[in-house]
């Protein structure tokens, strides 16, 4: 896991409005403009917080995502995978 892409996409998502508006209209096409692997994309997609976190990004860096409702997280999605580590 690139976890320094993984927390540029956050901040991207907290500062860069253009790139929150396209992550947030079209996921697929703002995690493909950046280099991850197809296998980082389907994680970030599938917006599996736990694995992101247990690889290596931050928690708080994660957050953001939620704040914003990207990938669907809402805190209480996000704090249910944080807890129990799964993606469900």
């Amino acid at each position: 896991m690139n976890v320094y892409l993984v927390h540029k996409l956050c901040r991207r998502v907290l500062h860069d409005r253009q790139f929150r508006t396209l992550i947030l209209e079209k996921p697929e096409a703002a995690v493909s403009s950046m280099p991850f692997s197809d296998d980082e994309r389907a994680v970030l997609l599938a917006g599996d917080v736990a694995r992101l976190h247990r690889e290596g990004s931050s928690a708080f860096l994660l957050l953001i995502l939620c704040r914003f409702e990207v990938f669907g997280l809402k805190l209480p999605i996000f704090n249910r995978r944080m807890r129990t580590g799964s993606s469900e």
